[in-house]
């Protein structure tokens, strides 16, 4: 009788001893893809993607400059919460943006590499039209999961590092003609980007920064060929362009945290020139 019981309650143990635990996931070997088509107004892109660096390209189909700015965003908030929090001055410590891609004229397309970890995400076009009108209000989102993976790769060392401060640019080395990784890094102390421009042809920085001094709605004289839509502070991300000879400008639109105005009004503005 003592035996039996004995047995019965070593039996649970022996079973537990026997019980494998579940493999940890597999370390990230190789940067996941994702593809994201943008249009007037609306993104195609998955609906749940896997944790890890990622290569983030945008094609623009539509008629209008688009970009994909990614924001990971704290379970439970609502779309309410979320709507309110894109619209205000301060960005909302649930809300974060780990590097999207920047902006592409009708035809083109731009990349970001960043680190996605697992979450909620939202892709967003804070650009405007000729209406003035930002594209998120006319429904330019998209929500999207990042599910759970192993641990991520780093991030790939850029050949050029451009740090992003309140309120400018610092870029090293110089940027020369040809196909360049570019590493973002932003010091902060707030969210910042880099909007990569380039002069139209026939076109003069003193009628750029003219444009800038407008109502931004007449043609600009500039081309949006990429560079990094939004980057929290303390992150990285990679963008990869080339350069051609030409005029071009690093600048960042993102409102300030104090007085709402673009950082480009308090000289967060880089004019470089390619030969």
């Amino acid at each position: 009788m003592h035996s039996a019981r004995a047995a019965a309650l070593l039996l649970p143990l022996i079973l537990a001893s026997c019980v494998t635990k579940p493999a940890a996931p597999a370390a990230q070997v190789s940067a996941n893809s994702l593809r994201i088509v943008a249009s007037d107004f609306q993104y195609a892109a998955p609906d749940t993607v896997t944790a890890g660096l990622t290569n983030i390209v945008m094609v623009n189909q539509g008629k209008e400059p688009h970009q994909a700015v990614v924001m990971r965003i704290d379970s439970g908030k609502t779309q309410a919460e979320v709507q309110a929090g894109m619209m205000g001055n301060t960005i909302p410590a649930w809300m974060s943006f780990p590097g999207g891609p920047n902006g592409a004229v009708p035809g083109d397309s731009t990349n970001a590499m960043a680190v996605l970890t697992p979450g909620n995400y939202m892709l967003v076009c804070f650009l405007s039209g000729a209406d003035g009108k930002p594209h998120l209000m006319k429904g330019m989102t998209k929500n999207f999961v990042v599910k759970p993976a192993g641990a991520a790769m780093a991030m790939p060392a850029g050949d050029v590092t451009v740090t992003a401060k309140d309120y400018g640019f610092d870029v090293a080395p110089a940027i020369t003609a040809g196909t360049h990784t570019i590493r973002m890094a932003n010091a902060g102390p707030q969210l910042h980007e880099i909007a990569l421009l380039k002069v139209a042809p026939g076109k003069t920085m003193a009628q750029v920064q003219a444009w800038m001094g407008t109502d931004m709605k007449s043609p600009p004289p500039f081309m949006e060929v990429g560079g990094i839509a939004g980057l929290s502070v303390g992150q990285t991300a990679n963008f990869t362009a080339s350069f051609g000879k030409g005029d071009y400008i690093l600048i960042c639109f993102v409102p300030d945290a104090k007085d709402g105005k673009p950082h480009v009004a308090h000289g967060m503005m880089l004019p470089f020139k390619v030969s």
